[in-house]
């Protein structure tokens, strides 16, 4: 049983980073955090535009994903969650009564990720990274002539891996509601519609 994203991530991370002594370190620190903010934003914009190409340029091969909360699922290897990216299953928790929504019927879907309050550690050999992330999810389509409009929150926890001297995303931790987005769910039947 996994806790909370705080928890979880500073099992991983460090507190506080290893003080870079040299002007070349501390560069190459700066370099680094800026190098996988940048890939957390790349991230987004990529599954919003739906870039499986270049999502599968950011991921390492053997990358994982874990998602909590509303959803619950484990999705391991890069070409598996690029395929979960494009047709996502979107399998409910324990307990979480909703019934997903066919999203082929919207026109027009669009998807933005919002992510924001990072918070980025970087190992003492600047081979490992791990990130805090919160994010909003909107989605906007059109069904039945109509603008329909969903929104659901969660908190990414991502580590990155430094492969032959490139960042990769290695795995995600991701706490999500996504199950109750409207535009992702229906109550179950029986419960009024």
């Amino acid at each position: 049983m996994r806790g909370t994203p705080y928890e979880e991530f500073w099992k991983l991370a460090p507190r506080e980073e290893r003080p870079r002594p040299t002007l070349e370190e501390r560069i190459q620190l700066l370099e680094d955090r800026w190098t996988i903010e940048r890939m957390i934003d790349e991230y987004g914009l990529c599954c919003d535009a739906r870039r499986w190409d270049r999502l599968k340029e950011l991921y390492a091969e053997d990358i994982e994903r874990e998602i909590m909360g509303t959803l619950a699922e484990t999705v391991r290897g890069r070409d598996q969650l690029i395929e979960r990216h494009r047709n996502p299953v979107l399998p409910r928790a324990e307990g979480i009564d909703t019934v997903k929504v066919d999203l082929t019927t919207f026109q027009r879907l669009e998807i933005r990720h919002l992510i924001s309050t990072r918070i980025v550690r970087i190992s003492d050999d600047n081979q490992t990274a791990w990130a805090l992330a919160y994010y909003q999810m909107a989605v906007v389509g059109q069904k039945d002539g109509e603008w329909r409009r969903g929104e659901h929150e969660g908190t990414y926890v991502f580590t990155f891996t430094r492969k032959a001297g490139r960042w990769q995303f290695a795995r995600h931790l991701v706490w999500s509601n996504n199950a109750v987005n409207p535009m992702f769910a229906a109550p179950a039947v029986g419960e009024g519609r």
